[in-house]
């Protein structure tokens, strides 16, 4: 039988002290933290129908497309910018993401940095995610230059983003992610760095270990800076990266599919029938839709508070023990020690 296998990833990393909480818009966000992502490309339901799910559970934070908010209807867009306000002012953290995502699946070349910052300036929020659209390939360039163009992109849409601050999206080959985090970490001193989680490598265990060592890279430059995960909403993965160093994510499993509360585990949209009643929400008389969606929020809720109580009172390990196989553990804590 293999022995419990404890990572101990804070000594490793020189984790003597981890930022617990992120001030977003006056108001203190917990961390680790999830931002549900509300998006028009796979999902099932608008913009606005997401965001009055998300105010009827008061669910304290949420990410949503400028590109979306742009391309609604003039009543639709009323609307949300007015639950955007009253979100802010209620303290919940809203961040805004560059709509880049939605332009390149709905295949809109027209989507460009100008109406992004018509976002920016016409509705409110605590964070936005710099426009990252021109970094077309990453190949073959220094991490300078890399690094020069995320600055610039940074600083200039900060420049129209009175209402919240811009948070730089890192890219680069997965192996050279840690040197640019750092480089622009040092220039900006950024309240966050985001980085795509597709970016990280192949495989979450190689993930992992890139997590680890742009976490390693950000701590050298003296101060903490949280680190943001893109596209990351399962929760095992969230669970794992927290551990490995990352502080934030955001991702579309929240409305694309459905949480066991049991075992953390994903399913498909329609079968949440199949876990019975498991919480206060599955027997409510309302549309399935809009259960399954506060079922998953519910859980999100609960599953991201533990892991900050975990990170905490120092058993992450006990957690992580809980829901990953040993010999997973033990492949981690190799390559662990090699960073």
């Amino acid at each position: 039988m293999v022995e419990s296998e404890n990572l101990d990833t804070n000594k490793k990393l020189g984790l003597d002290f981890r930022k617990s909480a992120l001030t977003v818009s006056g108001v203190s966000l917990p961390l680790p933290c999830f931002f549900p992502s509300i998006s028009s490309v796979k999902t099932n339901l608008n913009l606005l129908e997401y965001l009055r799910v998300l105010s009827a559970v008061r669910h304290p934070l949420f990410l949503l497309s400028a590109y979306d908010l742009h391309n609604s209807s003039k009543r639709e867009t009323k609307i949300v910018k007015n639950i955007l306000k009253e979100s802010v002012q209620s303290g919940i953290a809203v961040l805004i993401d560059s709509g880049n995502y939605e332009s390149y699946w709905i295949r809109d070349p027209s989507w460009r940095r100008q109406k992004y910052w018509s976002c920016l300036k016409s509705c409110d929020y605590g964070l936005a995610f710099h426009f990252d659209k021109r970094i077309q390939s990453i190949r073959n360039r220094t991490v300078n230059d890399l690094a020069d163009e995320i600055e610039n992109g940074v600083v200039k849409d900060q420049s129209k983003a009175s209402k919240g601050t811009v948070i730089p999206i890192i890219h680069a080959q997965s192996e050279r992610l840690p040197e640019v985090s750092a480089i622009v970490a040092k220039r900006l001193n950024p309240m966050m760095v985001a980085v795509p989680e597709r970016e990280l490598g192949d495989g979450i265990i190689a993930r992992a270990i890139t997590i680890a060592k742009i976490r390693k890279t950000l701590n050298e430059q003296g101060l903490y800076y949280p680190l943001h995960l893109l596209g990351t909403g399962n929760p095992l993965s969230i669970l794992l990266y927290s551990m490995f160093g990352a502080d934030s994510f955001d991702g579309l499993e929240w409305c694309q599919t459905t949480v066991n509360y049991e075992n953390a585990l994903l399913y498909h949209f329609h079968q949440r029938d199949l876990f019975g009643k498991q919480g206060e929400f599955d027997s409510l008389d309302i549309p399935y839709t809009q259960i399954t969606l506060a079922h998953n929020l519910r859980f999100y809720r609960v599953w991201m508070s533990t892991i900050q109580d975990c990170l905490s009172s120092g058993k992450m390990d006990d957690l992580v023990q809980r829901y990953f196989k040993q010999e997973i553990l033990v492949i981690l804590k190799e390559r662990m020690a090699k960073v």
